[in-house]
């Protein structure tokens, strides 16, 4: 009966459970995949996320309705994430922002390493984000109610953590299409 209410309440929250025969590669993209997604589900201001399992990091992607100006942006998020890094007593490995501008869109890559990224850390990123361009930036709206906001949470929370502990060979993309989440791999 336990598992069973498990397995249910697994399923309200959008999570799939792997079977242990399952090789450990495809229970590891599987996971992969269930970050990405509970990623772009809690924070519909992303309009992608990238594991790049060559550098061990998450590129989260934002769109803006104009060119951005990366060296704002670095003074806004760069001391405030490096602060919360010296609070946290973490040390971060990658840390690159970089932005471009397509058909008159500005796209801005946050690139952050997997071992010191944290749930807290996306969501400060985001408010800042928020706080300070929240006319420029092109979003869904936000549709979850404020207690699966919090469910959501705890899934990157434990999704990261096992992240931090696999092996994942493959890179990951999820992006947002017209309020749903797509994910591939190669």
């Amino acid at each position: 009966m336990t598992n069973n209410s498990h397995d249910r309440s697994e399923q309200q929250r959008g999570l799939t459970r792997v079977p242990n025969n399952i090789p450990r590669d495809i229970k590891y993209v599987t996971d992969g995949v269930d970050l990405l997604t509970s990623i772009l589900t809690r924070y519909p201001e992303l309009g992608a996320v990238h594991y790049w399992c060559e550098r061990q990091a998450l590129k989260f992607t934002f769109m803006f309705k104009q060119a951005i100006d990366v060296e704002s942006i670095q003074g806004i998020l760069r001391p405030a994430l490096e602060f919360y890094h010296h609070l946290e007593r973490r040390k971060i490995r990658v840390f690159d922002i970089s932005c471009r501008s397509e058909e008159n869109i500005g796209v801005l890559h946050v690139v952050r390493d997997i071992e010191s990224v944290s749930q807290r850390e996306v969501g400060l990123m985001i408010e800042l984000l928020r706080r300070n361009y929240i006319e420029e930036m092109i979003y869904d709206e936000p549709y979850l109610p404020e207690e699966e906001l919090e469910v959501q949470e705890e899934v990157i929370n434990q999704m990261l953590t096992s992240l931090k502990h696999m092996d994942l060979d493959k890179n990951v993309i999820a992006l947002r299409d017209e309020g749903r989440v797509l994910v591939f791999n190669n």
